[in-house]
């Protein structure tokens, strides 16, 4: 049986991005198009050319957006700015590049794409043959304009695959939209507006009656569209002592309430002092805002380090050091994020365009303190502009913000109802509607999914690409 062949172009920049491309992976290839398995590469674009190249890259830009945000913010607004007055048009220069160094058209992009990346992108292609390229970092649609791989991805002697860019953020930044791509993978139907603003052909039929715009969402793992119970979920979860030397003895969340400390994979901001302010506010107030005891005893505290062993090693001290017994647990890298967010009540974290929608699957009012530039600056104006999150950046409004969600239902039930507008998941009554329908006997199946989304539009593609050799059925 032939396969529907798949190939994931990323780029380890932040996990975010992997994160994107691994649950596409994991979905897709539990699927099938007409009774053709679907098979899936992941290739990053950085890494698996060279190594040394990926590590330099990742620590230059983890330095620029620690020591000199300001300047990799100007530089993130300006080249928006800079696509808005003159629109990026698609052409593909056959000049060589002996001849654009002659006339100092070189840049260091169109060095690094055309001597270091095209040539092992051009062999992966060529190996995979793929259907489908998706992409998941703005940095790759320059690689598919490159003429050599654009004629040959998109040609019908070539592969003719279709392109899809998923953008991994809640915003529409120009360097996101190259013109290879087919499709354009969009984190809300909010967005829309700005899309209008920024490049509004996307909004219009094409010659083939594509919009090539969707907004279905960034795409995450797909159990967290599974149906829970949180205070059962936190009652049966229990952290067993072996596994942990700071537990003295075995540990189960219970029916406390519970705060998520997070900032992504590498563990980035001011962490520490967070769980320090919150810890002391919590175990230093005397005052009883709430009629249940749930809400009047002290807190949990889940930290999740990431990959940063001494935020991690830090957490532990201030923890020994405090005797908090098991108010806080410190965690590392953890692979099991959506069970962690699922036992939570309110997520802390800096705002990934991944970690934001994670927390709104898992109905998390979500806190932010501080964020890098660019990207996350424009994630929070969208959190804060769609009542999705709170931010705050002084120790009182934080601690009073966090208070308020600990005691306040109301309060926290208008910020999950706002994002339940925003991310569907299953809840019990779709659950029985998709049980009933005949059509898929899978109760976790979530169709409002961003996943399967995807899935349903690579469907319609390889249908409407039927007569060509390679989507034949």
């Amino acid at each position: 049986m032939k396969e529907i062949n798949v190939l994931i172009l990323t780029v380890t920049a932040g996990y975010g991005h992997i994160s994107v491309s691994n649950a596409l992976k994991d979905y897709l290839e539990k699927r099938e198009i007409d009774s053709k398995e679907i098979n899936v590469e992941i290739f990053d674009i950085l890494g698996d050319v060279n190594p040394l190249i990926n590590k330099v890259f990742t620590e230059y830009y983890l330095k620029a957006i620690k020591y000199i945000p300001n300047v990799y913010s100007f530089l993130y607004k300006k080249e928006a700015e800079k696509a808005l007055e003159n629109p990026r048009k698609f052409k593909r220069s056959s000049k060589k590049l002996k001849q654009k160094i002659q006339e100092e058209e070189i840049t260091v992009t169109d060095i690094f794409n055309k001597v270091i990346i095209k040539k092992k992108l051009m062999s992966i292609l060529k190996k995979q043959r793929p259907n489908f390229i998706i992409c998941t970092h703005p940095f790759i649609g320059e690689l598919l304009e490159l003429t050599e791989i654009y004629e040959y991805v998109k040609s019908e002697e070539g592969l003719n695959a279709c392109i899809l860019t998923v953008v991994t953020d809640y915003v529409v930044h120009p360097s996101w939209l190259n013109d290879a791509s087919d499709f354009f993978i969009f984190a809300s139907d909010r967005l829309k507006y700005f899309l209008n603003e920024v490049k509004p052909e996307l909004l219009e039929k094409d010659e083939n009656d594509n919009v090539k715009a969707k907004f279905f969402g960034i795409p995450i793992k797909d159990s967290f569209n599974n149906t829970y119970d949180k205070i059962e979920l936190r009652k049966n979860h229990v952290f067993l002592k072996e596994n942990y030397d700071f537990l003295a003895d075995d540990y189960a969340l219970g029916d406390k309430f519970t705060y998520l400390i997070m900032g992504g994979g590498y563990g980035i901001g001011n962490i520490k002092d967070y769980v320090k302010l919150l810890i002391e506010h919590e175990n230093n107030s005397s005052i009883n805002l709430h009629s249940s005891s749930r809400h009047n005893e002290l807190s949990n505290i889940l930290v999740v380090c990431g990959n940063n062993q001494e935020l991690y090693d830090e957490i532990l001290n201030l923890k020994k050091e405090k005797d908090y017994n098991n108010q806080i647990m410190v965690l590392g890298f953890v692979k099991n994020i959506d069970e962690i967010m699922k036992m939570s009540d309110v997520i802390i974290t800096k705002p990934g365009g991944i970690s934001i929608t994670e927390a709104m699957a898992c109905r998390l009012p979500i806190v932010i303190r501080e964020y890098l530039p660019g990207q996350e600056e424009r994630n929070t104006e969208f959190l804060l502009n769609n009542n999705l999150g709170i931010y705050t950046a002084e120790d009182s409004s934080f601690l009073a913000y966090l208070s308020q969600l600990k005691h306040d239902e109301d309060y926290r039930n208008q910020i999950i109802d706002n994002q339940k507008k925003i991310y569907k998941v299953n809840e019990p009554s779709d659950v029985n509607k998709i049980k009933n329908s005949g059509v898929d006997n899978n109760p976790n199946l979530n169709k409002d999914s961003s996943l399967y989304r995807i899935y349903n539009l690579m469907s319609e593609e390889c249908f409407k690409r039927r007569d060509n050799e390679l989507y034949k059925y």
